[in-house]
């Protein structure tokens, strides 16, 4: 969101920094380790970094409705302009993951792998891509932008209402896909079918927005509605979080994490306080960046995972034993250890 358009909000910069660095933080502890159960609520959103993925949803559904509603959209330009913003970088790391699969790892990737990742649908190579499997997220938030112009052209006629049909639709598709498979969780965390209702939900934060927004103008609302996401991640990483597959909560799980942080974003966003001008200025600015910082942050997390040491939390463990990681260790690696809030590093 430039200042040319509206009105420039810049906490919105410090949340994209967050859910990119949470998922940068996911992404670092999850590299070798296995999967935790921390009783520490912030350990416990960290485990569950992923949820800056849905973060990254909300702010998306909420920026682009701020931004448009009310004004004519041109589809062709819109769809353009969200080209030139995300598909240099984005290409940039295919090519760059596809290069490194073929020369370093001998899968010999060509020209119909490199048309698959381009065209904003799943790749089959993605799960074999060391560095950038993230991008399948930007093939998901491009399928917004494709379909975006439209939800706003019916949002605008119909309200709310629209919305909550939509999301109960994709809540139906959800449930009878379980009721066949007994699973929803990779539908639900990795394609439109349960991504989309967070950019809904993102959608109607702005609505609330822009009808309401001095309601959220409160001192104590942004920190509650922080406490309020911790509490939501550390009970969803208590019933097996993103490692259990089968559980039903992954019909509703979209749902959940969007309305969590779309409530912390109006609180956030309207949160009368001030920070300190470099606080304010320095977050933003990072933000600003969030998209460079999750497209090539695997490629960083890998060597620095080698070379300086991969946190390890001991304690109550879901999928394996950290034991058996650290007699696999390289020899001199620094390893992070540990079983409370409190940090003990050792050798």
């Amino acid at each position: 969101m430039n200042a040319s358009e509206r009105e420039y909000l810049p906490r919105l910069d410090h949340l994209r920094f967050l859910a990119a660095a949470l998922v940068v933080c996911f992404h670092y502890f999850h590299r070798f380790v296995p999967d935790i159960a921390p009783k520490n609520l912030l350990l416990s959103l960290l485990d569950e970094g992923h949820v800056g993925i849905g973060l990254f949803m909300v702010i998306s559904g909420f920026i682009f409705t701020q931004l448009c509603l009310g004004r004519t959209v041109s589809y062709g330009g819109f769809i353009r302009n969200r080209l030139i913003r995300i598909y240099p970088m984005f290409v940039f790391g295919i090519f760059i993951s596809l290069l490194v699969s073929t020369y370093n790892y001998h899968r010999n990737y060509g020209v119909r792998e490199l048309l698959e990742w381009i065209i904003p649908f799943r790749a089959s190579s993605v799960p074999f891509s060391d560095y950038f499997v993230q991008l399948w997220t930007i093939w998901v938030e491009f399928q917004f932008y494709l379909i975006f112009p439209f939800l706003l052209f019916f949002v605008e006629r119909q309200g709310a209402r629209y919305l909550a049909m939509l999301l109960l639709t994709l809540l139906t598709v959800r449930c009878l896909v379980f009721l066949d498979t007994g699973t929803v969780r990779f539908i639900a965390y990795e394609s439109i079918l349960g991504r989309l209702d967070q950019f809904l939900i993102g959608m109607a934060c702005a609505l609330i927005h822009q009808r309401h927004a001095t309601c959220f103008a409160r001192r104590w609302l942004a920190p509650v509605a922080f406490l309020g996401i911790l509490a939501v991640v550390a009970g969803f990483n208590r019933h097996g979080g993103g490692t259990n597959l089968n559980t039903p909560l992954w019909l509703i799980w979209p749902w959940i994490e969007a309305i969590a942080w779309g409530f912390f974003l109006l609180a956030y966003i309207q949160w009368p306080i001030n920070l300190p001008m470099w606080l304010e200025t320095g977050v933003a600015r990072l933000g600003s960046v969030s998209f460079s910082i999750y497209v090539m942050h695997n490629l960083v997390l890998a060597p620095l995972a080698r070379h300086v040491g991969v946190p390890v939390f001991l304690g109550p463990v879901r999928c394996g034993l950290n034991s058996a990681w650290l007699r696999s260790a390289p020899s001199g690696m620094p390893v992070l250890i540990t079983t409370s809030p409190s940090l003990v590093v050792t050798r």
